[in-house]
């Protein structure tokens, strides 16, 4: 079960900095006479952080797990294999 995270580490969290930043940039493009290009670094930097935070999110130790399992079915299956052709 996901431990619950306080209010002060999710706003310091590295996801959630990096969207203000992207929200800085896409503001101060605009504010500047819409410059584009930090307008479009800070679309970047905003799905970025939308990616991490979904990356993050992701339980990596139980997919290495799935991954190893199925990895030794495998050699298993070709194992099997390989002793039926002798």
């Amino acid at each position: 079960m996901a431990e619950k995270q306080s209010l002060g580490s999710l706003i310091f969290s590295a996801p959630f900095l990096l969207g203000l930043v992207g929200v800085g940039c896409m503001i101060y493009g605009v504010a500047e006479g819409f410059k584009v290009m930090q307008f479009f670094f800070g679309v970047c930097i905003v799905l970025g952080s939308l990616a991490l935070h979904c990356i993050r999110k992701k339980d990596w130790d139980a997919h290495w797990k799935e991954m190893d399992q199925i990895r030794e079915a495998h050699e298993k299956r070709m194992a099997e294999e390989a002793e039926k052709k002798k």
